[in-house]
């Protein structure tokens, strides 16, 4: 399995959709990494129940289908640097941080 990363979304009741980032996950195979989005434990809720317990085989079998989900959705992204994916990871999460601004 080629790396991959996703941008979490969580529920807005502001904008009435899934708009909130509430973490990025980065997967390869075997390693998963998850940084959440300070401040948003109750956005990312169903997030953290969905990742809770599962290991990599189960979350890369799994991503897709939670991806097109519109309560907590996610989005596949293009890793912005190469190198260690817990340092891609967190470049994504300060990424859509700076972006909410």
């Amino acid at each position: 399995m080629a790396r991959q990363i996703w941008v979490l979304l969580g529920w807005s009741s502001e904008h009435g959709m899934a708009s909130t980032p509430v973490g990025v996950l980065g997967l390869d195979a075997p390693e998963v990494f998850v940084e959440w989005t300070p401040r948003e434990h109750v956005a990312g809720r169903i997030w953290r129940e969905r990742l809770a317990g599962a290991g990599p085989a189960e979350i890369a079998e799994r991503i897709a289908g939670w991806a097109d989900t519109p309560i907590a959705p996610a989005v596949r992204v293009e890793p912005l640097l190469d190198g260690a994916l817990a340092d891609v990871v967190r470049a994504q999460l300060d990424d859509v941080l700076g972006s909410a601004r």
